[in-house]
C-alpha cells in the first residue's frame, strides 16, 4: 500500500494523519477485514515511512473506533457490533436531523442546484452498491458542510468512517438502495421547500432505515 493522492473529505496536514486516512479507507472499503492484525513493520514498509509515524497513525485510527490497540499484541481491526451500530446511528440521526433543519432554513440558489445534481448522482448509481454508497456519502457531507455550523460538521465527520462501515453493509441490497433513494428524494424536496421540521423528520427516518437494515444483516450473520 502506498499513500494515495485521491481527494479525501478533508486535507490532512501531517504525515501520520495522511497514513491514518489511508488505513481508515482500507478498513472501510474492506481491504483490512474485521479482526485483521495491523503490524507496524508491514505498514511502515508499505507506506515507506517510519514505524513511529505508523504508530501515531494507528492511534488516530483507534480514536475513530476502527482499530483496537492491545499491549504487546499491536493493532487489530475492530469487528462490527450491534452495540456500536445502535449507539453510533442513534447519535448520528439526532445530529443529522439538526443539520437538515438548519439547512432548510438557509437554502440558496447554489445549494438548490447542487442538491439536484447530487440527487441525480444517487439515481444513476442505484444499480451499483459501491457507487451508490459513495454518492450517498457525498450527499450527506454536502448537507453537513453547508448547514452553517463548523462545530456540528466536525462532530459528525469525526465518526464518519464508523458509520460508513455500517452504511456499506446496509446498502448492499438493491431493495435498500431503492428505499434509500426514495427517502433522499423526499428529504431533498423538504429541504428545497424550506420545511425544516419535515426535513428533520425525514433525515431521522433515513438514518434509522440504514440502522435497522444493517442491524438485521448483522444479526443474521451472527
Amino acid at each position: 500500500m502506498t499513500l494515495s493522492t485521491r481527494p479525501t473529505f478533508q486535507l490532512y496536514a501531517t504525515l501520520p494523519a495522511q497514513i491514518a486516512a489511508q488505513i481508515g479507507r482500507a478498513i472501510v472499503e474492506g481491504e483490512f477485514k474485521p479482526g485483521h492484525k495491523l503490524r507496524e513493520i508491514d505498514l511502515a514498509q508499505s507506506f515507506g515511512v517510519s514505524r513511529a509515524s505508523v504508530r501515531e497513525a494507528l492511534r488516530m485510527v483507534e480514536s475513530e473506533g476502527l482499530v483496537t490497540i492491545l499491549p504487546q499484541r499491536g493493532a487489530q481491526v475492530t469487528t462490527l457490533s450491534v452495540e456500536e451500530l445502535r449507539d453510533v446511528f442513534d447519535i448520528r440521526a439526532s445530529l443529522m436531523g439538526l443539520v437538515c433543519q438548519r439547512l432548510a432554513a438557509s437554502i440558496s440558489p447554489e445549494i438548490r442546484q447542487r442538491l439536484g445534481e447530487l440527487l441525480k448522482d444517487l439515481r444513476a448509481a442505484r444499480d451499483d452498491a459501491e457507487a451508490y454508497g459513495r454518492a450517498s456519502l457525498a450527499m450527506t457531507e454536502y448537507c453537513v458542510r453547508n448547514a452553517g455550523s463548523k462545530r456540528l460538521a466536525d462532530l459528525i465527520m469525526s465518526f464518519n468512517r464508523q458509520t460508513t462501515r455500517y452504511l456499506r453493509l446496509s446498502l448492499s441490497t438493491p431493495e435498500r438502495r431503492r428505499r434509500s433513494y426514495t427517502n433522499w428524494c423526499d428529504l431533498v424536496a423538504a429541504l428545497l421547500g424550506g420545511n425544516g421540521a419535515e426535513a428533520e423528520r425525514l433525515s431521522r427516518q433515513l438514518g434509522m432505515g440504514t440502522r435497522d437494515t444493517a442491524l438485521k444483516m448483522l444479526t443474521a450473520k451472527a
